[in-house]
């Protein structure tokens, strides 16, 4: 509490005649080790403060934040809103000190406010500025780090030189007592406002306390705004949100919310209508249920106010006055910062010109003496009659020259004259569009929630209800089921597209993606250990030969081909111990990869959420769920593909976004791993085939980061190499080296005590 200012305003003021309060310090409290305090961050270091002075009714508790304040300080300055003045000498502690208002106007200092210390003036009496004569005047005081005696009557503590009493012995005529604010039961109000995220409910608010400003609303805001009334400096470029705003002040007491924690604590138990203004946490039921435990007593009634869907018409017009306002000054900034460069522009104009002809003059000059110097050498008579004859024609051209100039001038001036009509000379008004006229809210400049704290909490967004413990729920714009209804509308399309950032991947998913690690690096050393073997050999030799006549029958192979593959018992051995995936290259083998990483992705994702209303992976959040469940980011670029819609579109057989959604195309369980091998290999001949017939769009080109390679000593196997040494597969991004092409399979030997890194 050291860091903040206090304030209070007593609840009689005065209209007239000449009455005084006073004040003494009782204690000064030591502010405490400030020595690491620095100024240029956290601004003036904190020190007693005391304030004394009047104010009107409803403007702000601590003395300085408004132009209906007027008051001496403890050092002996006099202040007129945030003007001030020296006036007096410094109040010392123990001292009486008497502020008296001459509102009495038969006296020579009517209107006027005077300091006096034990009875003795130590102030010439300071006039009232204008804004505030003839309204009513309310003793006032603010302090910090002090403890202060207040004395308002019947009769002051220290007599003063002349006959005047306190103000609690002033005349009824002369005063103007405030109500108490007194609830008629007895119960004051815990008012819970529940609305949506950046529509309106901060704005609500404003508009209801402004009319009932009996509440006191509790909210980080309103201690930041406390905190700019105190002097604190807050380091710039810091927001937050609207909600939980960044407490930036570089000060322990008030960073760690020890702040927040202390009002909620002393709230509690002092006996106030309050405002709780909390946008998630009125949303939540279980928070709802703690912040009204809290105000258990039986002094306080609990009653939530619910803003939810189409507001009313007056609200609506608030808005629309508030974005109207908004696009009126940011086109009166562009109005003004285009006025400002065509008066620039036509500085330099008119300086370009002016040095223009400053140089004909001289020009003109110049040759003028040229002439006459040339006349002078000429003495011959016969020359003199030519030069006669051409000054005459000199002179006609110099005539007609002025006329030129002349109306050159002339128009110049006439054209200046109607750019100047032409000119605007205040801002164009705007309007509002059809579209804009039909939105309901204002877009904050900050938004009321982070996109991290909406996400986490969103799904859990509920309308509160009586049985939670309040004594009435009221619905402000629309009722209660047509309120139920818009909140389920909104966290549904919520979930459709938001990101669930505290997501991990299941046992499921882990332990089916070992598995397939283990089978796919047993396939690779399956090819590799076929094509080293004399089976392999043949089948090459074979393969080889059946290509050169492949082109006459095309279409019938491309038939058998697909029913051949499907139909396939056993992958690992489709005949003679042949493999299915024997002709897979490094492309087919990435491309199984990534293939099965993304049908995997979409089907633990819908596992581990387990919430229907959720249609599956967003394209805006692929990449962030492609690292949170695999810790590697989705390599398009490798792939030879700009984005990842392009890369998704690789295996389009497998998966694709379907409205914005990545969707499963193959009818299959993520353990039937046999059936991936097989939608590769009918990708690879269908591929080959493209290229056999000159389609050179057909061919890939990925880069080795394509598909990781296994780490070294700890593979189970690798292509053509020899498995020496057991363990568990584990994937990593393929580092830079050399590849060495051996026709369309791997090469390579495992060496040491595990297994050899792929080499292409």
């Amino acid at each position: 509490m050291r860091y903040l200012v206090a304030g209070a305003r007593a609840n009689v003021g005065m209209k007239a005649g000449r009455y005084l309060f006073e004040v003494k310090v009782l204690e000064a409290l030591p502010v405490g080790d400030v020595s690491g305090w620095n100024a240029r961050t956290n601004g003036p270091a904190p020190k007693q403060m005391v304030r004394l002075g009047f104010s009107t009714a409803g403007s702000p508790l601590v003395l300085g934040d408004s132009e209906e304040h007027v008051f001496f300080d403890g050092e002996g300055s006099f202040y007129v809103g945030k003007n001030k003045t020296a006036a007096s000498k410094a109040v010392a502690k123990d001292k009486t000190v008497a502020v008296l208002l001459n509102l009495d106007p038969k006296s020579p200092n009517a209107k006027t406010v005077s300091l006096f210390c034990d009875g003795q003036r130590i102030s010439e009496p300071k006039p009232l500025p204008e804004n505030l004569h003839g309204k009513t005047l309310f003793p006032h005081v603010s302090y910090r780090n002090v403890t202060l005696q207040v004395h308002m009557g019947p009769e002051p503590m220290k007599a003063l030189p002349f006959k005047c009493r306190s103000i609690g012995g002033a005349a009824d005529a002369d005063v103007v007592k405030e109500p108490k604010m007194e609830p008629k039961d007895g119960k004051y109000e815990v008012m819970i406002p529940v609305g949506f995220p950046d529509e309106g409910t901060f704005n609500w608010l404003d508009g209801y306390l402004q009319k009932n400003p009996q509440y006191v609303e509790l909210s980080d805001r309103k201690i930041l705004e406390w905190a700019a009334s105190s002097g604190l400096w807050r380091s710039k470029g810091w927001k937050g949100s609207n909600d939980k705003p960044e407490f930036n002040f570089g000060i322990p007491e008030m960073d760690s919310f020890s702040v927040r924690r202390m009002i909620n604590s002393i709230a509690a138990v002092v006996p106030r209508n309050y405002v709780i203004m909390e946008v998630k946490s009125n949303l939540v039921e279980a928070e709802r249920k703690e912040v009204l435990q809290r105000f258990s007593g039986p002094h306080f009634r609990k009653v939530a106010h619910v803003v939810m869907g189409e507001p009313s018409t007056d609200f609506k017009k608030l808005e629309l006055d508030k974005m109207l306002k908004e696009k009126q000054q940011k086109s009166d900034a562009l109005w003004q910062a285009k006025k400002v460069e065509k008066e620039r522009k036509k500085v330099i104009a008119d300086r370009q010109k002016q040095i223009a002809e400053a140089k004909k003059k001289f020009e003109e000059e110049k040759k003028k003496k040229a002439e006459e110097a040339a006349k002078e050498k000429k003495k011959d008579e016969d020359e003199k009659e030519g030069e006669e004859k051409k000054e005459e024609e000199k002179k006609e051209e110099e005539g007609k020259m002025e006329v030129d100039e002349g109306a050159s001038k002339d128009e110049e001036k006439k054209d200046e004259a109607m750019e100047d009509e032409e000119e605007e000379t205040e801002p164009p008004k705007v309007e509002l569009t059809d579209e804009e006229k039909a939105k309901w809210f204002h877009k904050p400049a900050t938004y009321d929630l982070t996109n991290k704290i909406l996400n986490q909490t969103f799904a859990s967004f509920s309308i509160p209800e009586k049985s939670e413990g309040f004594e009435e729920v009221r619905f402000e714009w629309q009722k209660e089921a047509k309120s139920k209804e818009y909140l389920s509308k909104w966290v549904l399309e919520r979930k459709r597209t938001a990101r669930i950032d505290n997501l991990q991947p299941s046992a499921w998913f882990q332990e089916t993606w070992k598995a397939w690690q283990k089978t796919f690096a047993e396939w690779q050393a399956k090819q590799g250990a076929f094509k080293a073997s004399p089976a392999g050999a043949e089948a090459e030799m074979k393969s080889a030969g059946q290509k050169e006549g492949q082109e006459d029958n095309e279409e019938k192979a491309k038939e058998k081909g697909k029913g051949d593959i499907f139909s396939v018992k056993d992958v690992n051995d489709v005949g003679n111990g042949e493999p299915l995936f024997k002709n897979f290259a490094f492309e087919d083998w990435a491309l199984l990869q990534l293939r099965y990483e993304m049908f995997l992705l979409q089907a633990a994702f819908k596992k581990d959420v387990n919430d229907s209303d959720r249609p599956g992976i967003h394209e805006s959040h692929f990449a962030f769920y492609f690292n949170r469940y695999y810790w590697k980011n989705p390599n398009a670029k490798a792939f030879g593909v700009d984005s990842h819609a392009d890369l998704v579109k690789l295996v389009k057989e497998t998966v694709a976004f379907e409205e914005e959604f990545l969707t499963a195309k193959a009818t299959c369980e993520p353990d039937d791993f046999a059936m991936f091998v097989m939608l590769g290999e009918e990708n690879r001949r269908e591929r080959q085939w493209r290229i056999d017939a000159g389609d050179e769009t057909a061919r890939l080109k990925f880069l080795p980061q394509a598909l990781p390679q296994a780490a070294a000593g700890t593979g189970s196997g690798s292509a053509q190499g020899e498995a020496k040494g057991k363990g568990t597969s584990h994937w990593q991004a393929a580092p830079r080296q050399s590849w060495a092409v051996q026709g369309s399979g791997w090469k390579g030997k495992g060496k040491g005590g595990g297994k050899s890194g792929w080499r292409w």
